[in-house]
């Protein structure tokens, strides 16, 4: 429905306007009508449309560009070994010995016998953090479309194509620059994963196939090995092609530090004139959501980079830079709130008035966001705000204390028949007996028969992390007949998880905790 919003609006535009008071108008095809000050005469249509007084920041829902979905209800995983040297020493061959048992396998049977459940607790556990855009789509038997948030490899914006070209395993080099370059045309864009792990390993190479590829709507995903002559020649090559492009690098500093201890090197990037966006990986080696990594993004700047990025430029790392490495394949659809923009909302409390709002954001935690919306409908919120919104058919939860509502159940889509209470028995049976769970999902898709791109194909979840996909998919019979899938990871940063990060002792990591008095 049409809809009003007031309030201090973050705009992240071109001109980073912020207006207080302001208020943006929803309309009900999911876009934005208009953003103006308060005071201002509405668009036409909007004169009976209900208004919502928030009280609070209203910013673009925040871009997590880099993930990996199916891992996400697994806990922190205390690696032994670390640092790595780079990705491919702790999967593979060389994997530690409890990686198939603490990531592998329950990633594997959650995502065969409980789909549904599983994708919808991740994209709660997103929505709580304020997203509403996120890449790391699993391999599935069909293609699953984000039932809550934005699922950027998927997502057929706009013209109802799929543009996304997305790679977490490495491709070969020949692939790269006869099938994946060609498609770089300036509508497409490729996420791809390159050169993980420490400066002057063996990864580096990755960057050298990655050549062909080096163009407008190339987003690079870590690049932790990339020196400040990589970042020269990226950048360069993107601009001869277009001189107003910028070449896109994602950093996920919590994920860097913890399994290589080392990161990006996101100060010679930012110099030689790429754009950064934050990424929170995945559960085992990072944040829970993106506004977690902002703040390891912040507290990374402040004691490691000298300062060198101010809050504004931090927070453009969650909104509008994602958002204008979208815009080849998108347009300019997210990350910024502009007439004709997607209806993308996060409004987040303002908890700390005498700071300034993109401070504010950088301190949020989970307690303090109070609604998101996406393509113009509330998913998640606080009950008054969620009503107001004309949210219908929500469920309750508990999130670091405090009770929200979230819309998991869409009464219109066949495949997205379970509640919150749902998701969470189906998962919660599933590691009841996990051995059975997954033998009864190999079963199933046995009697299916028919093949697995199918759209009336059960669903079924594959991971993209090596061991995980489906050219290494296991059979039923070497399911480790001990398996336990651990505890879902809860929803919202913890003292679990802080106890966990204080154990792995890594220095750059120690200061997440304060941000979560």
């Amino acid at each position: 429905m049409a809809l009003v919003l007031r309030g201090t609006v973050v705009t992240c535009d071109s001109d980073h306007r912020i207006l207080d008071p302001g208020a943006v108008y929803v309309g009900d095809d999911g876009r934005l009508a208009a953003v103006r000050e308060a005071g201002q005469t509405p668009p036409a249509g909007f004169s009976s449309a209900p208004v919502i007084d928030t009280g609070a920041l209203i910013l673009p829902g925040l871009i997590d560009l880099h993930n990996h979905l199916l891992y996400n209800t697994l806990p922190l995983w205390e690696a032994v070994g670390v640092p790595y040297l780079h990705h491919d020493r702790w999967v593979g061959e060389k994997h530690p010995p409890d990686y198939a048992t603490s990531v592998t396998w329950p990633a594997k049977v959650l995502g065969q016998a409980a789909p549904e459940a599983l994708i919808k607790y991740v994209e709660v556990k997103a929505l709580v953090g304020g997203v509403t855009a996120i890449q790391g789509a699993p391999l599935s038997t069909r293609p699953v479309d984000g039932w809550l948030l934005r699922t950027i490899d998927n997502e057929k914006l706009p013209a109802g194509a799929d543009m996304v070209m997305t790679a977490a395993l490495q491709l070969d080099a020949d692939e790269l620059r006869e099938e994946r370059a060609p498609r770089l045309d300036g509508t497409r864009l490729l996420i791809y994963h390159v050169a993980e792990g420490k400066p002057g390993s063996i990864v580096h190479r990755e960057f050298d196939d990655l050549e062909p590829c080096l163009k407008p709507g190339l987003i690079g995903v870590h690049g932790t090995a990339l020196t400040a002559a990589d970042f020269k020649k990226w950048q360069s090559a993107v601009t001869t092609i277009n001189p107003a492009e910028k070449a896109t690098v994602v950093w996920s500093p919590f994920s860097n530090y913890w399994l290589y201890h080392t990161t990006t090197d996101v100060v010679e990037a930012d110099k030689k004139g790429l754009r950064i966006a934050l990424g929170s990986d995945w559960s085992p080696s990072g944040t829970k959501n993106v506004l977690g990594e902002l703040k390891v993004a912040d507290s990374v700047n402040r004691h490691e980079l000298g300062g060198r990025f101010t809050d504004r430029e931090l927070c453009d790392m969650v909104t509008a830079n994602p958002g204008d490495a979208l815009a080849t394949a998108w347009g300019p659809q997210v990350g910024r709130l502009e007439r004709g923009s997607a209806a993308d909302l996060l409004v987040l409390e303002r908890h700390d008035p005498a700071t300034d709002p993109y401070r504010n954001l950088i301190d949020a935690t989970e307690r303090h966001v109070r609604l998101v919306l996406v393509r113009g409908r509330p998913f998640y919120g606080t009950r008054a705000l969620m009503a107001a919104a004309g949210a219908s058919d929500t469920s309750a939860l508990t999130v670091a204390g405090l009770s929200r509502r979230v819309a998991v159940r869409d009464p219109h889509r066949a495949d997205a028949t379970l509640d919150w209470p749902g998701v969470k028995r189906a998962l919660e049976k599933v590691r009841e007996d996990p051995v059975a769970a997954w033998r009864a999902a190999q079963d199933a898709l046995a009697d299916w028969g028919g093949p697995l791109d199918d759209p009336d194909a059960p669903l079924a979840l594959f991971g993209d992390m090596p061991e995980g996909d489906t050219g290494a998919f296991a059979a039923a019979g070497e399911v480790p007949l001990d398996l336990v899938v651990p505890r879902l990871d809860p929803l919202a940063h913890d003292a679990a998880y802080f106890a966990a990060v204080a154990r792995g002792g890594v220095p750059e990591l120690q200061h997440l905790a304060d941000y979560y008095p």
